[in-house]
């Protein structure tokens, strides 16, 4: 049986904008533009209190003169647009409407100046929330007496906020590694292993590397199952497409051996009536198969696409020397935001903190189920798991801040240009057309992350720009080190 494991590649790391329950109306279009529209008679009241992590409470009092406006500009327009049984349309008596519309009218005009308060709220104070707001203390029209002004409390909270530390001028240190002959060696083995062939032998036990020609039949409790079955199968052991317990039982085999192994499906395995089940298997090895790797000559190079050794080993140094500058480019990167976010004071939203930590250890417990870590270790270590997440999801968080204060404070924007290099560099990596990549770039649920990637990207480069770089030589192992450090970070 083969693993089902799947990879996941995200458009984007930032994290999607958590909702809020409330009962502000989404306006549509037109109502939007009428309350845009709307001027108060008189100033509504707004009393702020901060309540720390991005939260505001805000008790609102709005004058019932601006009632007294709306509504009469509402039944204006009713009178020129209601039907009433008796009158032709635009025609029937202003009391008559009044008196026939006037809970609704109530309702829908406190509802308009709940959200215009709410809007002139965020204009005024320059507030910036993450999710509409919960009203609370807002007392239905019956029951507010004609003549007191409509009072309620706003709840909500506000992006992110960051107070910069130094970002001009860091001092930062990039690793810098020149590739050996040890690197172009391994690196030519692998393109001449692109080239092999695999030729029959007839002694020897199979090892990693080799292939395997193998019949197998699996059961559960006695019974065949869809999937379980296969008549020579090529298997390359050592390259994890089947469940461990196969490549265990296999290495070591020999042409013409049965072997047994069994297997307990993950919960998450592809098969949904085969979770958590225990399957049989009956293996047969029925050729054996070593890699032949071809000559190391001119006329090899020239069949790889070189136009002669020399060509290969020179363009295949460059190409892994670009990959080495591009890691310690990344790495020196990393650090520098890093030593920023240091530097930096924050305040982060709660309900923003706990939706990205969910979200990412959701996204842990799904490679995990995939990789066949059994359920009882997944539970065992939920809470380690969840503060692992909750951890990563704060220092996302501080990332994009930090990036998009910095982009405000340069002046640093995604432009028109940025969006056609970048879907000319797409063209040129996948092989499509760029105008079929600036289409797909420009659909309007994708134009919104890639400008974000694209602009974060510009601010990045601006900063290594000013930053003050030092390279240090450094080993294979010390690079491999500092990449694996800054991802633990």
């Amino acid at each position: 049986m083969a693993d089902d494991e799947t990879k996941k590649m995200p458009e984007d790391n930032e994290p999607s904008q958590p909702k809020a329950e409330t009962s502000v109306a989404e306006p549509d279009e037109k109502k939007e533009e009428k309350e845009k529209e709307f001027e108060f008679i008189e100033e509504p009241l707004f009393e702020l209190d901060y309540k720390g992590d991005c939260t505001y409470e805000v008790k609102v009092t709005i004058p019932v003169a601006n009632e007294a406006k709306l509504a009469d500009d509402v039944f204006e327009e009713l009178r020129h647009e209601a039907e009433l049984p008796g009158f032709r349309r635009g025609r029937a008596p202003r009391k008559l409407i009044e008196r026939r519309f006037a809970k609704v009218v109530r309702s829908d005009v406190e509802g308009r100046l709940v959200n215009a308060a709410f809007s002139k709220l965020l204009k005024d104070k320059k507030l910036d929330p993450l999710a509409p707001p919960e009203v609370e203390g807002f007392e239905k029209p019956e029951e507010r007496k004609a003549g007191e002004p409509i009072t309620f409390t706003l709840k909500f909270e506000v992006h992110p906020k960051v107070e910069l530390g130094k970002y001009r001028g860091v001092a930062i240190e990039r690793p810098a590694y020149s590739v050996s002959e040890h690197d172009l060696d391994e690196a030519v083995k692998g393109v001449r292993t692109r080239y092999s062939l695999f030729e029959t032998v007839s002694e020897g036990a199979a090892a990693d590397g080799d292939q395997v020609i193998i019949s197998f039949r699996g059961t559960i409790n006695g019974e065949e199952f869809p999937g379980g079955t296969a008549e020579n199968y090529p298997y390359i052991l050592g390259s994890k497409r089947f469940f461990p317990e196969f490549e265990k039982v296999l290495t070591g085999g020999k042409p013409g051996d049965t072997l047994n192994c069994e297997i307990t499906f993950p919960d998450g395995y592809s098969v949904e009536h085969l979770r958590g089940r225990t399957g049989n298997f009956e293996i047969k090895i029925n050729e054996l198969k070593r890699r032949s790797m071809p000559e190391l000559t001119d006329e090899f190079a020239n069949q790889a696409g070189y136009e002669d050794l020399e060509d290969l080993r020179n363009k295949m140094t460059l190409r892994l020397q670009e990959g080495a500058t591009a890691e310690g480019n990344e790495i020196a990167e990393a650090r520098l935001l890093k030593t920023i976010i240091d530097s930096s004071t924050f305040e982060l939203p709660k309900s923003l903190i706990e939706t990205m930590a969910h979200e990412f250890y959701e996204e842990t417990v799904k490679r995990l189920r995939q990789n066949h870590v059994p359920p009882s270790q997944l539970q065992a270590e939920e809470e380690k798991l969840r503060e692992e997440a909750r951890g990563e999801a704060i220092e996302a968080i501080k990332s994009w801040t930090t990036l998009n204060e910095i982009a405000d404070a340069e002046g640093i924007e995604v432009t028109d240009d940025d969006f056609e290099k970048e879907a000319m560099s797409v063209s040129q990596r996948t092989g499509a057309s760029v105008e079929v990549v600036a289409k797909y770039m420009g659909d309007e649920e994708r134009r919104g992350r890639y400008e974000r990637r694209l602009l974060h990207n510009k601010v990045m480069g601006a900063l290594m720009s000013l930053a003050e770089i030092t390279n240090k030589e450094v080993t294979r192992e010390e690079l491999d080190k500092a990449d694996e450090d800054v991802k633990a970070e």
